[in-house]
């Protein structure tokens, strides 16, 4: 019984000590600075942009339905090719604004949720340093 208190007294003894050390000359707190403020401006431009094309290709494919329809019920041989050019065009238009569109909407989901608040690739110039300097 004798050891067993002599060891609680001493682990008693050892946690007031390492305590009160802590309390009075301990380490230093070093405050940390704010995270730095970074703009979201181009990552919000890029997601509108890429919404707005995407709307405008499905302005863009109902009108070429609508001049796919007219090219059926045409008669005159000029008309139709006309008509066919234009529903050809407005396909081509419709394609090419819903891939850029969300191309768009890829690189503001990039710029606002994967990259981190400083580029990756940047141009060292000295005479000890490399040309490009990559961090990841």
């Amino acid at each position: 019984m004798r050891p067993l208190l002599v060891a609680l007294v001493a682990c008693g003894l050892a946690t007031l000590t390492v305590r009160d050390a802590g309390a009075e000359g301990g380490f230093q707190e070093i405050p940390l600075p704010p995270p730095p403020h970074a703009s979201h401006l181009w990552a919000y431009a890029a997601l509108a942009g890429g919404a707005a094309l995407v709307g405008t290709s499905f302005a863009l494919s109902n009108r070429a339905n609508t001049t796919y329809d007219e090219y059926l019920a045409a008669t005159d041989p000029a008309a139709i090719e006309h008509l066919y050019e234009r529903t050809t065009t407005y396909d081509h238009y419709a394609s090419a604004t819903l891939l850029t569109g969300e191309g768009l909407i890829a690189a503001g989901l990039y710029l606002r949720f994967l990259r981190g608040p400083h580029g990756r690739a940047r141009l060292v110039l000295g005479a000890h340093a490399c040309a490009l300097s990559l961090r990841y």
